[in-house]
């Protein structure tokens, strides 16, 4: 009998996990514009193994007024574009416009499967609740790049500061790019328009396993902190245009369906592996 209760209240537990990711997804969609070419795969110019040439520059200016070149050090700097506008978030990174700001570091490369799997082993991106905050973005004026605060940019990437804890899809993917990127692992940002909404993930191009697409939004509950009896939140998706979009659980508890519910059919894929600095 007790047996029964207990299989019964993880079916509930599932079931709400399942409800939560398709709420996710049609919330997602009020934070992102519009992708482009409907139907299609887009992906930027800068293709793994062919990282963009960062000059030796740095960033600038006492209070970010200066986001001329978008480099310092090792890193450098890269936001969203799709044709609706700029990607936007929650204020994970940039607490001022709430751009989705990709740090990059030029040293990072494509990691094999293994790399990749213990990476996400150990980062805790999917372990933060998912909050539905109800903002929409907002019409940026002039330069997207003008909007960063370059000095809190710079402060996360030196230790003295902490990004914020990632509230929306966009943010978790951001988060987890910029994690990786920091590791020394080569990290892509996907939008992806489904018949629910837009959504956002993360793409690893691997040295034996191809292109590996990772989601790592958490739930609305935040029932996927990586504890005794709780199931981690970070799932593989097998992207297709016209398929589901269906994620699976990397690291699934024990007893757990890995399967999570479909998030609709996939309408086109939009893949930015270091963002644009136009300045």
């Amino acid at each position: 009998m007790k047996r029964k209760i207990l299989q019964i209240i993880e079916y509930i537990i599932i079931v709400g996990l399942v409800i939560a990711q398709t709420f996710i997804v049609s919330a997602c969609a009020s934070n992102l514009p519009a992708t482009k070419n409907p139907a299609s795969i887009v992906s930027d110019q800068n293709q793994p193994g062919n990282k963009a040439v960062v000059p030796s520059s740095t960033i600038t200016g006492a209070s970010g007024g200066n986001p001329d070149t978008g480099i310092y050090g090792n890193f450098y700097l890269g936001i969203v574009n799709v044709s609706g506008g700029t990607v936007s978030g929650d204020g994970c990174y940039d607490d001022t416009g709430n751009i989705i700001v990709l740090i990059n570091n030029k040293n990072s490369i494509n990691p094999s499967y293994t790399q990749l799997e213990q990476f996400l082993m150990n980062d805790k991106t999917d372990e933060y609740p998912y909050v539905e905050t109800g903002k929409e973005p907002g019409p940026i004026s002039g330069s997207p790049e003008n909007h960063i605060d370059l000095v809190h940019i710079q402060n996360i990437i030196d230790g003295i500061a902490q990004p914020g804890p990632p509230d929306v899809c966009a943010d978790f993917a951001e988060r987890l790019h910029n994690d990786a990127e920091f590791a020394g692992i080569r990290c892509a940002f996907v939008i992806v328009d489904t018949s629910l909404g837009y959504h956002a993930l993360n793409a690893f191009q691997t040295t034996d396993d191809g292109l590996v697409f990772i989601d790592d939004t958490g739930v609305v509950s935040g029932a996927c902190a990586s504890h005794t009896n709780t199931p981690r939140c970070v799932k593989t998706v097998n992207i297709e245009i016209g398929q589901d979009y269906v994620p699976v659980s990397l690291f699934p508890y024990a007893g757990w369906s890995s399967t999570w519910g479909s998030m609709g059919k996939v309408l086109s894929l939009q893949i930015t592996w270091d963002g644009t600095w136009d300045n």
